[in-house]
């Protein structure tokens, strides 16, 4: 009976411990010039390309058969139509369900404008909108092959964990004239993951909480999470190297506005790469499990028709088509909404590493607060997943205000500031989530 059970108990071990994994690639490079996303004082589209820009998927296969993909882009973001396409035809064609899929952009500002992101923001007219939708469902149909990619790629694997240092992001939020000091909250983890076929790298994820904008002209690139890419990919042929963006929307590279400064930024990532590569990693064992659900983030009170109605007559620019786009919204749906449905993922990859995936542009208190909570070296917090719609403040970044703390609801197109009960919602969705994700790997 001891026996039998004994060689239970090691099966289950082993089981746990046999991955399959698989690796996709695409260059989605535009084919024309088009319009870049992230800064509202472009004026024209693209000049040419730097740095060819990549959508890639990681699949994960445990022992027991639990599946998950991860998706990473050099892209600014996915809205949720996007992200729901993606999905939708992954589960189609592949049968994943959307729990299964993770979608992360590295939100660089040196990338075509996707769908209707940040829409306000931009000058173009007809023409160039033609082109941003035609890029856009040409990059949708690159994503779901590159997961059918990675999907049938699988072959067995091993994954390991460590946490590297990176030290060039800034909190932009209190900065001092006088002094140069920038004294607000940072994350400086480099949480990286290797995927280890015949004892050679084949996927290398990794991580920085820092707002990828080394770069600020009209040329194509990754900038500096698309430079580190290139970096680690050139130390470990044959691997590809993803890049993860943090909870940095509070902070940016600094300095910053060189090519020089990117790749230089994007050496120190890949030193630190390196670095935990070179050293002990923590083997990751599994079980897989995975949880993913919406929560309402409430709005504050929103403008009336007649408040926009009065705004509008003085109003130009971004701040003009802002306030048509909620007029419009009114005169098609009756109101503008009361809430945001978010979106919540959690990938437990075993007791030794859990993957919190976040919504929207995610300051740095989230990643503090939620490992703090679950654990400083086997949490890792992502945000800018499976839907870029607007900054995510905390309590702290609400109060104080700000451009995170609302004035980025203009280029967004939200209709105004998030309730303060937005940062335990957040929370508390996690908390939820974390618990079924820990329950499904306590059942198997």
């Amino acid at each position: 009976m001891l026996k039998s059970l004994s060689v239970l108990m090691a099966a289950a071990a082993a089981a746990h411990g046999q991955w399959k994994a698989g690796v996709g690639r695409a260059d989605i490079t535009p084919a024309e010039p088009v319009w870049l996303a992230g800064y509202a004082a472009r004026t024209k589209p693209s000049e040419g390309v730097r740095q060819k820009i990549w959508v890639k998927a990681l699949a994960l296969e445990d022992g027991r058969g639990s599946t998950v993909v991860l998706v990473t882009s050099d892209l600014l973001g996915f809205t949720r139509r996007m992200s729901d396409y993606v999905t939708r035809e992954a589960g189609r064609r592949y049968g994943l369900t959307r729990d299964r899929i993770a979608i992360n952009s590295s939100h660089t500002h040196s990338a075509p404008v996707t769908d209707t992101l940040l829409r306000p923001a931009y000058p173009y007219e007809e023409a160039q909108e033609k082109v941003v939708q035609r890029y856009t469902a040409r990059l949708l149909e690159q994503v779901v092959e590159t997961i059918g990619a990675a999907l049938k790629d699988r072959r067995p694997a091993s994954l390991e964990f460590g946490l590297g240092l990176a030290g060039f992001a800034a909190n932009r939020r209190r900065f001092s004239m006088a002094t140069k000091h920038y004294p607000g909250p940072v994350d400086h983890d480099v949480p990286v993951l290797v995927v280890r076929s015949e004892n050679q790298p084949r996927a290398i994820v990794f991580g920085y909480a820092c707002h990828a904008t080394a770069l600020s002209d009209n040329f194509i690139s990754g900038d500096w999470p698309g430079y580190a890419q290139e970096a680690i990919e050139k130390a470990h042929p044959g691997a590809a190297a993803m890049f993860v963006a943090g909870a940095g929307a509070d902070a940016n590279p600094l300095p910053r506005r060189t090519v020089q400064l990117a790749e230089q930024y994007g050496v120190q990532i890949n030193e630190a790469v390196g670095a935990v590569l070179s050293a002990k990693m923590t083997p990751v064992e599994g079980p897989l499990a995975v949880a993913f659900d919406h929560v309402n983030l409430p709005f504050a009170t929103p403008p009336t028709r007649s408040e926009l109605e009065a705004r509008i007559r003085s109003e130009e620019g971004m701040y003009r088509r802002h306030t048509q786009l909620l007029l419009d919204r009114i005169h098609a749906e009756g109101r503008l909404p009361d809430h945001y449905p978010y979106p919540v993922q959690v990938i437990q990859f075993g007791p030794g590493l859990r993957m919190i995936l976040l919504g929207g542009e995610l300051v740095v208190d989230y990643a503090l607060r939620l490992k703090a909570q679950y654990g400083w070296t086997s949490t890792w917090v992502a945000g800018y997943s499976n839907d870029v719609f607007a900054y995510i403040p905390s309590v702290r970044v609400l109060r104080e205000g700000g451009y995170e703390g609302g004035g980025a609801m203009v280029p967004y197109g939200q209709p105004g500031p998030f309730h303060p009960a937005v940062e335990e919602t957040v929370v508390e969705k996690v908390r939820e989530l974390v618990a079924k994700a820990a329950g499904q790997a306590a059942s198997r």
